[in-house]
């Protein structure tokens, strides 16, 4: 587990960067990186597990360039091949053995050898990061944190003499989608906590201590998180946030509700307003019961009429105005047809081949695996066809290279263009099936009747 070549490490985060924040997401935020501790300190990073392999890779690329932390990653994704394992321990990731899925003895004696190695990383001065939900999920919440990162961090200190000081820096992730493309994400580093003033402490109940702490930092980055524990009604508000009444709901408390960060603070205050309405008032339980009837009877009507989630909320068009968009996308589709190569490839050939992908938990591989595969594999493969077909076949070396170069645009104009053509589609759909149109609406005044009747305190 060595860094064999710091230039092609440093080249290949450029390259992964460049795939991450700009063809899969639009944009990224980073708050509190001023809390990372300097270069050359010792520290771990525990986070909160949302969104698959996307999780350690954007905290990787938040990094300098010339930093190379090392991740903890589920033992699975080291059984797919020799060649992926190679990059994987090229790149820093190491395998987390868990007792669910390697056995319990497996997982011990493998874990040891990896806490060791992790310690001494962090001893050198390499970050390490790692989830201590052990695994991942797209509710926000959090399963019970396994204090694994905190037996790291204190063999470190104790490679280190204790002389040293060790610090844990919490994390949260949050993402604006965990499906599609050019959405944004966001990562939130809370202050250091320092170690050192509990080596004394460890010595003496290192059990104790490492437990008294975990539950101190899992506390931090709940904190960080749009999180409940009212799992029961988890996909409801979730739902209810992405509305037109959760936009409402963020202007209302000044804040700007396509801005992350601002979407954030507004969805969390919009949760918790609901959950003490839900709470505190007198018929809570039943507006919130007569809520998921509404919510589910909007899915299936929107389901059924081959609309995406909200699409009945935006703007009604005008014919007119439908008819001029439809101008428009019948002029631009030759350049929508060229540029779906490779922009097809990249965004839409991926997730086709992901297994179990109707299951929730498997269905939220779908950014990770485009981005894996864009990397690994079709970025590298459509730039070798090209270059061999333009170059070596035909002879046209300098239009191969234009070409390459505008993929990047093509591929963004292919992404977008191919929305507004489902927004078009589903304007038409709302005009020419209209009393479906004002069934939905009618269904969405309800939901918002019944909303602010939990959220008074704030909606006024």
């Amino acid at each position: 587990m060595k860094q064999k070549n710091k230039f092609g490490y440093m080249l290949f985060k450029h390259y992964v960067r460049f795939l991450l924040d700009r063809l899969l997401y639009r944009k990224h935020y980073f708050i509190g990186k001023d809390n990372l501790p300097a270069d050359g300190e010792p520290f771990i990073v525990p986070a909160n597990h949302q969104n698959t392999a996307i999780d350690p890779v954007a905290m990787v690329l938040a990094y300098p360039q010339k930093v190379h932390p090392y991740v903890l990653a589920m033992g699975g994704v080291f059984r797919w091949s020799p060649i992926i394992n190679a990059i994987w321990d090229w790149v820093g990731m190491l395998p987390a053995f868990r007792m669910d899925y390697e056995g319990v003895e497996d997982a011990l004696n493998r874990t040891k050898y990896v806490v060791d190695f992790a310690a001494t990383k962090m001893m050198e001065g390499h970050p390490v990061m790692l989830f201590p939900e052990m695994d991942h999920h797209d509710e926000h919440w959090m399963r019970t944190w396994t204090p694994g990162y905190l037996e790291i961090a204190f063999q470190a200190a104790e490679k280190l003499h204790f002389e040293k000081d060790v610090k844990v820096v919490p994390m949260a992730h949050h993402y604006s989608s965990y499906y599609g493309a050019q959405g944004s994400y966001l990562l939130q580093y809370d202050k250091p906590f320092s170690l050192m003033p509990y080596y004394e402490q460890y010595k003496a109940k290192p059990r104790t201590t490492i437990r008294q702490i975990n539950a101190i930092l899992r506390e931090r980055v709940k904190a960080m998180m749009l999180y409940t524990d009212d799992m029961e009604h988890h996909d409801l508000y979730d739902f209810v946030r992405k509305t037109r009444f959760g936009d409402d709901y963020a202007r209302h408390l000044g804040l700007r509700p396509d801005y992350l960060p601002d979407r954030l603070s507004a969805d969390k205050q919009l949760w918790a307003d609901i959950e003490d309405g839900v709470q505190t008032k007198p018929d809570g339980h039943t507006i919130v019961d007569k809520m998921t009837d509404t919510w589910q009877t909007i899915r299936r009507e929107e389901k059924h009429l081959h609309l995406r989630e909200h699409a009945s909320e935006a703007k009604r068009l005008s014919w007119p105005c439908i008819a001029a968009s439809l101008l428009v996308q019948l002029a631009l589709l030759p350049l929508w047809i060229v540029s779906l190569f490779p922009a097809a490839l990249w965004y839409y050939v991926p997730p086709m081949f992901m297994p179990g992908k109707e299951d929730r938990y498997y269905k939220l591989y779908t950014q990770a695996m485009q981005l894996i595969v864009d990397v690994l594999v079709l970025v590298p493969l459509t730039i070798l066809v090209t270059v061999l077909v333009l170059g070596l076949v035909w002879g046209w070396w300098w239009q191969a290279v234009v070409w390459i170069v505008l993929w990047y645009p093509l591929s963004l104009f292919a992404w977008y263009n191919g929305n507004r053509m489902r927004r078009t589609f589903e304007q038409v759909v709302l005009r020419t099936r209209k009393s479906d149109a004002a069934r939905l609406d009618a269904l969405y005044t309800t939901l918002y009747g019944l909303l602010a009747q939990l959220t008074t305190k704030t909606q006024g």
